[in-house]
């Protein structure tokens, strides 16, 4: 448990679910922005079609970003679903409607929508636990600089010598379950992933079939 607290690992997690939020913020604010501006000019002009087109293939390319990330900080390979479809045929309007029709473009565009909500909550978890942790066991070197008559913890500050053990105490018991936290919400994060990234079972399975049938 303790070397679980320094374990590149669980850091490597922790930088994970951190990058999110940032990352999340910014593909939510791109194709949120992009949604909206371009259905509003569908009814004004065409104009909106490209938009959404853009739009769509930014979420792809997100979607691809996002696989990369995965697999360098947690190692979780994601397979791309473009790697499992059969090549494209015809021209451009059938492969746009084929494009348009597959599960996997909207699941691409849903992940880019979810991903900053889904970290916002991961990213409190995080920086709630850890420095908590941190400053409950750091506690008996400063507890009494604290101003006195202070609210604290629902009482006066400086605590009590027997308040700060507690919470020393707590603060210790709290690291030990960080990383363990820490890991539960990269491996709930990287099952989301795999659902919205990676590709159907079925298609998966017809991919399978296929290079079993050509050996």
């Amino acid at each position: 448990a303790v070397w679980a607290v320094v374990s590149a690992r669980t850091w490597l997690a922790v930088i994970h679910l951190l990058v999110g939020f940032f990352v999340g913020l910014a593909a939510f604010v791109v194709v949120l922005t992009g949604t909206v501006l371009g259905a509003g000019l569908l009814i004004v002009a065409l104009v909106g079609v490209p938009i959404l087109w853009a739009v769509l293939l930014l979420a792809g390319w997100f979607a691809r970003a996002e696989r990369a990330r995965f697999a360098l900080l947690l190692g979780e390979r994601i397979p791309d679903p473009a790697a499992y479809r059969p090549p494209p045929a015809g021209g451009w309007w059938p492969r746009l409607r084929r494009y348009l029709a597959a599960r996997t473009t909207w699941q691409h565009f849903g992940y880019a929508l979810l991903r900053f909500p889904l970290s916002c909550v991961q990213f409190v978890i995080v920086l709630t636990v850890w420095p908590v942790a941190v400053a409950a066991i750091a506690m008996p070197a400063y507890y009494r600089a604290l101003p006195r008559g202070s609210e604290f913890l629902g009482g006066t500050a400086p605590p009590g010598a027997w308040e700060v053990a507690g919470l020393t105490v707590g603060g210790v018991i709290l690291l030990l379950l960080a990383p363990q936290v820490t890991r539960g919400l990269a491996v709930s994060d990287a099952l989301v992933a795999r659902v919205l990234l990676g590709p159907p079972k079925t298609q998966l399975q017809a991919r399978i079939g296929e290079l079993e049938r050509s050996r």
